[in-house]
């Protein structure tokens, strides 16, 4: 049952309880007591539901007030037309607190935005400078002692403006596809894939410096159905964090009774499982990271990726190990 649903039975559970209440002390509570009792269900409703939600308790809770309340009792008519106005303004308070609560909701939703703006914009200006710095650096090098430096220290500088090119265009990447695929800009064109396929661009593009990744995929492992470019991108930031933050890395690929899993594993420094249970969030950076460079949104795109694909992604640790599974439909 959803956060929603559960907030609704909330409200109708307290009508219900304060109608008890009221009926059990009837002969001591007078009516603007009992009016004003009615009036917490209706604004405990307005706090969480929808105004058509609230409107309908609402309506419900004054049609109780009348019927067991009011004199005449046990009938709808009302002898009083004071009555009538006190109805209606029980149901325009309710109405009134939804609008409220509605306009804080957004105003603590925009000012978790902009923080959370800000907060990308600092983490930007810092992990994009630092390549940028070597970037620069390196290539003053290059342009200032083009004719006196050696061929093996050009290799070595050129290797590193290449390594942290890649480092910035794969912040980029993770940057672009977090915003398109949260504001549902991107209608992905899927077909069937080669998982192998997927699987060995992926480790071209992450195996560095003579680090690479033990494989066990199962032979003629099935193919997916999903976007190609999508599913490498996900494997490339589960083997880059693998890569970067910890030791031994593999690669396993399985084909299970219903689904095609595709699993990186490695040891090394590994996060508690609470802090684990966070990391698919957006800008969120384990304990295990903090002295390298990142931006906390790897996982998070993964995560993204897998939901699109109506694929999982579990995280979890198993024998001093962190694992990464993502879990395919198989294609029949």
């Amino acid at each position: 049952m959803s956060s929603k649903k559960i907030q609704l039975v909330k409200s109708f559970s307290l009508l219900a309880f304060i109608t008890t209440v009221s009926l059990l002390f009837i002969d001591k509570l007078n009516l603007l007591n009992i009016a004003m009792l009615f009036m917490i269900p209706i604004l405990f409703s307005a706090l969480y539901n929808e105004k058509i939600e609230v409107l309908i308790l609402s309506i419900i809770a004054v049609g109780l007030f009348d019927v067991l309340f009011i004199p005449p009792r046990f009938k709808i008519t009302v002898h009083d037309s004071n009555y009538i106005l006190s109805f209606i303004i029980m149901i325009i308070i309710g109405q009134i607190i939804v609008s409220l609560a509605q306009k804080a909701s957004k105003l603590q939703e925009l000012e978790m935005s902009r923080q959370i703006q800000d907060a990308l914009l600092k983490s930007l200006s810092h992990e994009l400078r630092t390549p940028l710095s070597i970037i620069k650096g390196c290539s003053s090098v290059l342009l200032e002692n083009a004719l006196s430096i050696n061929e093996k220290e050009k290799m070595s500088l050129l290797k590193t403006i290449d390594e942290n090119t890649e480092e910035m265009e794969q912040h980029i990447t993770n940057l672009i596809n977090s915003a398109k695929l949260k504001n549902g800009q991107l209608h992905l064109k899927k077909d069937i894939c080669d998982v192998e396929e997927i699987i060995s661009t992926a480790l071209l593009k992450t195996e560095k410096n003579n680090v690479f990744a033990s494989l066990d995929i199962d032979e003629n492992i099935s193919p997916i159905y999903a976007n190609a470019i999508f599913i490498e991108q996900a494997i490339i930031n589960l083997l880059d964090n693998a890569f970067k933050y910890g030791t031994d890395v593999k690669l396993i690929a399985k084909e299970e009774i219903n689904a095609i899993s595709i699993e990186v594993i490695n040891s090394g420094d590994i996060p508690s499982q609470k802090e684990i249970n966070e990391a698919t969030q957006a800008f969120v950076r384990l304990s295990n990271s903090y002295t390298k460079r990142g931006l906390g949104l790897g996982l998070h795109v993964v995560k993204l990726i897998a939901q699109i694909h109506n694929a999982s992604l579990l995280l979890s640790i198993k024998e001093k190990h962190f694992c990464a599974k993502l879990s395919f439909s198989k294609v029949y």
